[in-house]
């Protein structure tokens, strides 16, 4: 009897061993110990812990999504034991982060969570890639379930997590393709920081974005080709792309407020650089994030090739056979579409790079191009002093909320001022230097 016994707790031991240990978040893959993390792949993943390709010091997991895999091919971390503790989703903090390595931008990742002994209670979200073949933190909030899958129910126990990688397309049609990834956590409270405007892609991790593209298009955010201290979102309009292809800020949360219209107050500027001749049409539409079919759409023309400049979008004059303005409406999303209706065939693929998505709107060019001015500005996001790198002293310096009021002004600055003082939030410098010339930058005060 004691040999049956011992017979049979070897063989619990074992098969408990065999598809990992009990885990907790948040999950690292620094445990050496064979099979620890239980990582289970289905339909045509194959995954293993590697040293990081980037950093020596760091281990992660490297999965292939094989030629053969299935659209719905995935990866189980702790196997069929799952977390020894429940994710504590409650009401307000729902939101779990991993950081990814993907070969490519725009790419669906689909994280799920689910009741290791039963798995018909689950809850399913997505995140895109916003950067290529670089370490990304994608988050992924769960009271944002993927259509057509179950909402969080937070009287339900989620002990369960496992990762899609490229979700809905499958192998033969992608071909095959490597990942990594690493710290799965779980983020306490609410999520982080939301993108409002204006919007400034300097803040990192580039997936705080949400760049979401559609109907062809395909985004990332990169170094600015005309400026190394600067960081814009580069768009390609694909060969294939329909006529109403765009791109999303936000992805389906959009701005954290509203935009302010108002009667008379109705224009919103971004920074185009466009490979096409001048007169190309751009489009800028804004929704409810709650309500697709509330929306105002308007268009401005441009008037260069591939140099920067600024478009003014009245949302007062709306595109033909799109609804008006209604000032009491909410809008807190927005979408751009570059060379709007001409598809991709006719045209050919194109790259558009864009900045600076603020509301208002600024007449003076002299005022709206730091890097002419050689005056860099840092750090970004800022606590307490924020310096200028330049080779002249300047004049003047004034700080600018959001909403255009002026903060503050300095004289006669060197090196740096102190902004210690200042409330957390979004903040526009305008700096004059001794040749006469004017710049005006951004930054972020933590």
């Amino acid at each position: 009897m004691k040999k049956q016994l011992l017979i049979l707790s070897l063989g619990m031991f074992l098969s408990a061993f065999s598809f990992g240990q009990p885990l907790n978040l948040p999950v690292d893959f620094e445990n050496t110990t064979p099979n620890y993390y239980g990582l289970t792949d289905f339909g045509g993943n194959v995954s293993e812990i590697v040293v990081d390709p980037t950093n020596p010091a760091n281990h992660a997991v490297k999965t292939i999504k094989t030629a053969a895999a299935e659209t719905w091919a995935g990866t189980t971390v702790g196997g069929i034991v799952g977390f020894a503790t429940p994710v504590p989703f409650v009401p307000g903090s729902t939101t779990m982060y991993v950081r990814v390595w993907s070969p490519t931008a725009g790419t669906p990742i689909r994280l799920k969570v689910e009741a290791a002994n039963d798995p018909t209670i689950s809850v399913e979200t997505e995140a895109l890639t916003v950067l290529t073949a670089a370490w990304d933190t994608l988050f992924f909030n769960f009271s944002n379930q993927a259509p057509g899958t179950a909402p969080i129910n937070f009287a339900n126990s989620y002990n369960k997590a496992s990762i899609f990688f490229n979700f809905g397309t499958a192998g033969a049609q992608a071909g095959e393709q490597t990942y990594y990834w690493d710290d799965m956590a779980f983020v306490q409270g609410a999520p982080g920081p939301v993108v409002d405007l204006p919007v400034t892609f300097e803040i990192t991790p580039p997936s705080f974005y949400g760049l979401t593209d559609f109907g062809g298009n395909a985004s990332e955010i990169i170094v600015d080709p005309s400026s190394p201290t600067n960081h814009v979102a580069k768009t390609i309009k694909t060969a294939t792309a329909e006529t109403w292809a765009g791109t999303t800020i936000g992805g389906s949360v959009g701005f954290a407020n509203n935009v302010p219209f108002a009667p008379g107050s109705t224009i919103m500027t971004v920074r185009v650089m466009s490979p096409t001749p001048a007169g190309t049409h751009i489009r800028l539409k804004v929704e409810d994030a709650g309500d697709p079919t509330i929306s105002v759409e308007t268009e401005a023309l441009t008037t260069g090739v591939n140099t920067w400049e600024y478009l003014h979008f009245d949302f007062s004059n709306e595109a033909p056979g799109t609804a008006e303005i209604n000032f009491a409406n909410n809008y807190n999303k927005a979408s751009i579409f570059f060379n709007f209706g001409i598809t991709g065939a006719i045209a050919g693929e194109q790259t558009y790079y864009w900045d600076d998505v603020y509301f208002g709107i600024y007449t003076d060019a002299n005022y709206l191009n730091a890097p002419d001015v050689n005056v860099a500005v840092y750090p970004n996001p800022v606590e307490n002093n924020l310096y200028f790198r330049s080779n002249t002293t300047l004049n003047k310096v004034t700080l600018y909320n959001v909403i255009g009021a002026m903060m503050k002004e300095y004289g006669n600055v060197s090196q740096s001022i102190n902004v210690s003082n200042l409330e957390p939030g979004i903040y526009f410098i305008r700096f004059t230097d001794t040749n006469g010339k004017n710049g005006v930058s951004t930054f972020i005060k933590k």
